[in-house]
Formats: C-alpha cells, sequence, structure tokens
C-alpha cells in the first residue's frame, strides 16, 4: 500500500463521458441488451441506472460508478481512456497491482495504475450520445479496493460503505498512514492475516493490513482490544515511537541510541525536519517527507548531486548491534558519556561523501576527527588515499585516521577498490589501555551508485544498561 500523496485530481464537474477514439477502436460493435440495475449505497434510497447485458456479462455505465464515488467522498474522473479516482490523504484505497489486462480503460488509484478493465461503448435508450459501460464484475472490484463491498442479487445492487474513514481535515495522515509508510519501506508483507477484532477497522478497509502487521510484530499498541485507532491523526512524536519500534530497538536500550528518546533520537538522525513539532499532526506531505528520510537512511546513502552521495548510518539497537557481547570493565559512567559516544559514530559516517570518479568511487572526509575518536579503513590488498585534490596516491595495509596529517587547504579521500572498503569508527578508552569500535559500514561499488551496509560490532566490554528517562514508546491517543 503506497503513502498517500497530498494532492487530489480535478473535481468531477462533467455530465457525460468523452469516448477517445483510441478507446472505441478496440471495443465490440455488438451492443446486446439493455436493462436496469437499481444502486444502494447502506440505506440511503436506491439509484435506477441502465445495464447493458452481452451475454452472461452485465455492464454498468461508468458515469453512474463515478456519481456514486462522489457521493461517498471520492474524487473520480475520465479522461483519455483512463479512469482515475483519489480520496483525502487520510482515507486508504489498495493501490496493490492487479492483473495485467488488454485494452480497455487504465484504472488509477491516487496516480497509481493498479489494472486494466474491458469496456464497451454503447447508447443507452434514451440517451443522445454514447456512453462508457464496463463490467458490473469490475466495477466491483474497484469498489472493493475503496473499501466498498458490493453484493448483487438479481437487478439489485447493495453498497456497503462502512468501511470507508471519514477524512481528516487539512490533510492531516492518520495513524494507518504511518504504519503503511514504515511497512513499505521495510519490506513488511501487508496481506492482511484473518479477519479483524476492531469495530473501528473493518475488515473489508484497505489499512487492515497494514494495521494487522504493526500490532503482530509490535510495532503499535491498539486503543483497546475493541478500537485499533487506525484512523485517527498521529503525531510527530507517535511516529518517531513506531519508528523505534519497527527498529527494534528495546527501551532499556534509550540510554545507547542517539538523543536517548524516540523523539530526540529521530532528530539526532536527521529524519525529521528542523525545528519540528513532535506534538504537532503530521500532514501527507510531512510523511512522504519522513519516509523518503526513512527510506535513504536504511539504504545507507542520499544522493546529493550528479554522481555524487552522503552516506548516511542505518539505525539500529545499538546494545544489540555494537555493544552485543561483553562483561569486563564499565565503558561509560554516565549516560551523557554513552549517548556522546554512539551519536559520535553516526555524526561521522553521516559526513562521509561517496563521488563517482570515472569507473570507480571515492571516499572523501569532509574533516578528519580529532581528539579521543579515529577511524580506520581496510580493504583486500590494501588502502589508497590521498590528502589534497589532485595529490599523489598513498597505499598501506590499513589507513588509520591518527597516522594521517593532513595540509589545510587539503582533505582526505580514500579509493573504494572492486571488492569494497570497510569504515570503522572507533574511541580511545584510555581507562581500559585500549580502543572500542562504535560502528561500521562495507561501502562497495554499485551498478547506479554506492551499495553500503551496516556491519555490527561485537565488542570485548560491554556497559551495564544505563536507567533512561523514557517511559513509554508506544504512541497513544
Amino acid at each position: 500500500m503506497a503513502v498517500r500523496r497530498a494532492w487530489l485530481l480535478a473535481p468531477l464537474c462533467a455530465s457525460s463521458l468523452v469516448v477517445p477514439a483510441s478507446v472505441q477502436a478496440g471495443l465490440a460493435q455488438g451492443h446486446g441488451s439493455f436493462s436496469t440495475v437499481r444502486v444502494s449505497v447502506g440505506t440511503s434510497s436506491s439509484l435506477s441506472v441502465p445495464a447493458l447485458i452481452q451475454g452472461n456479462e452485465t455492464y454498468i455505465p461508468l458515469w453512474d460508478l463515478m456519481q456514486v464515488l462522489h457521493q461517498l467522498g471520492f474524487t473520480a474522473t475520465w479522461a483519455k481512456g483512463q479512469f482515475s479516482v483519489s480520496a483525502p490523504p487520510s482515507v486508504p484505497m489498495d493501490e496493490a497491482p492487479g492483473p495485467a489486462g488488454k485494452g480497455g480503460a487504465l484504472v488509477v488509484l491516487d496516480g497509481q495504475v493498479v489494472e486494466q478493465v474491458p469496456t464497451v461503448i454503447a447508447t443507452p435508450p434514451g440517451a443522445a450520445t454514447p456512453e462508457v459501460f464496463l463490467p458490473l464484475t469490475n466495477a466491483e472490484e474497484i469498489l472493493g479496493r475503496l473499501g466498498i463491498q458490493a453484493s448483487a442479487t438479481g437487478n439489485q445492487v447493495n453498497l456497503d460503505a462502512s468501511a470507508v474513514p471519514q477524512a481528516l481535515p487539512n490533510q492531516q495522515v492518520a495513524v494507518w498512514n504511518v504504519l503503511a509508510a514504515v511497512a513499505s519501506d521495510l519490506g513488511v508483507s501487508t496481506a492482511p492475516a484473518g479477519p479483524s477484532p476492531y469495530a473501528d477497522l473493518p475488515t473489508a478497509s484497505p489499512a487492515w493490513g497494514a494495521v494487522e502487521a504493526a500490532i503482530r510484530l509490535g510495532w503499535y499498541s491498539p486503543l483497546s482490544a475493541s478500537s485499533s485507532g487506525a484512523f485517527q491523526p498521529i503525531t510527530w512524536a507517535q511516529t518517531a515511537s513506531i519508528l523505534w519500534n519497527a527498529l527494534g530497538i528495546s527501551q532499556q536500550d534509550a540510554a545507547y541510541q542517539p538523543g536517548g528518546s524516540p523523539t530526540a533520537w529521530a532528530s539526532a538522525l536527521g529524519l525529521v525536519p528542523e525545528n519540528w513539532d513532535p506534538a504537532s499532526y503530521m500532514t501527507a506531505q510531512e510523511l512522504d517527507t519522513l519516509a523518503s528520510n526513512l527510506h535513504e537512511c536504511l539504504q545507507g546513502d542520499v544522493e546529493t548531486g550528479a554522481n555524487t552521495w552522503r552516506l548516511w548510518y542505518p539505525p539500529a539497537d545499538e546494545v544489540e548491534a555494537t555493544l552485543q557481547s561483553g562483561g569486563g570493565q564499565s565503558l561509560f559512567t554516565s549516560t551523557a558519556d554513552a549517548q556522546a559516544a554512539i551519536s559520535s559514530a553516526y555524526q561521522f559516517f553521516n559526513q562521509l561523501v561517496v563521488t563517482r570518479v570515472g569507473q570507480g568511487y571515492v571516499v572523501t572526509v569532509p574533516s578528519v576527527p580529532e581528539g579521543y575518536g579515529f577511524a580506520t579503513f581496510s580493504a583486500l590488498g590494501g588502502v589508497a588515499y590521498q590528502t589534497t585534490p589532485g595529490g599523489p596516491w598513498t597505499v598501506v595495509p590499513v589507513l588509520d585516521t591518527r597516522d594521517v596529517s593532513i595540509p589545510a587547504k587539503g582533505r582526505l579521500s580514500v579509493k573504494v577498490p572492486a571488492q569494497g572498503i570497510t569504515i570503522t569508527w572507533n574511541q580511545m578508552m584510555p581507562s581500559l589501555g585500549g580502543t572500542v569500535a562504535m560502528g561500521a559500514l562495507q561501502v562497495s561499488p554499485g551498478p547506479s551508485g554506492p551499495s553500503v551496509e551496516r556491519l555490527n560490532i561485537v565488542t570485548p566490554n560491554l556497559p551495564p544498561v544505563l536507567p533512561s528517562s523514557v517511559t513509554s514508546t508506544q504512541p497513544q491517543s
């Protein structure tokens, strides 16, 4: 299920459908016979529409289907052989691609082509111009994508729109939007498993799959056993908590994450805009930005220009990923020291720039670290580096930034060999008489850019878990 876009298609304003010649050309010549079908939405009065009977198939006018959708709060348009439907951002639609069709009209939901359905051109009795008809079975399938259940008995079609939620104001998104966006970025299947037990989230809702997956995986806690809260507006702070949970960051490990809490963590990683308000409700445009940031962060880089990428250190539970094994002497005596140490790893990796030069790639370190932190670069066959643009390349078995002297106007650049290069960020620990690795990345050449993989570190000295002031990472109503 795609992240809902913030724009709507043009409103329905015509009283008839213009049939493009390209659509008319591929249609059958026989029109069959006409009948009448009565369509009712819930308990409202029924609408009588002409029906075209061809063989065993019943067709209904696309125009009348558009009127029903308009009545239910959707926007429907027809142009150049394309039937488009959109809705406010908080109203879900199933945008999963259907089976490929041949000929007929394209069905587009919120800008996404989902399927192609057969159409017939015919002139109903009493009409002055021909209209577009589509099979009733296809109309029912399209309605199902919108959460509208259709049942046909004889010439009566009943539509149940109880699964369509009331739209939120001001282009706000709901809880389900965020859950669907995170699932998409993490590659999690949102195929629903079983019926919904929640009164506010019918099984027929296109949002059920994403919400069910998030609850099952522990990302999100429903409001109660009977209320999911899926269609309530969601704040930035609640969204940060969902991200924290989805990435498997344990509450007891909060002290070892940059920032120490979900909201401070999201800000420290650069996932949220500057001057964001954690208490404000999220809009569709803001969710698109967050989802894009999360996608780029998880892949480990963001393209900043032609043949140029900035690395983005993928997040993880740092106790599990970096400080997994241990015993021994404590590394940190305070929460502040622990957060500063792990934050320095993120800050170092996030400043690295990869540039395509000819057929290869070069990693540039804008500023070589000083103090207790240092980096190493290692690769099979050694590491080639230079300290001034255009200067000579020096090859060493392993490059340690403590051993490099950078001229006043120079910078450290390192070649990425074909087999890739491993970059580690380390911290000197005088109290232990040694150093500790605080993070690592593997950077390799890719077909269209660098391939970046986070490498988890096994540190020989595990600090005791420090208490955190964070009390809950579950979004509340």
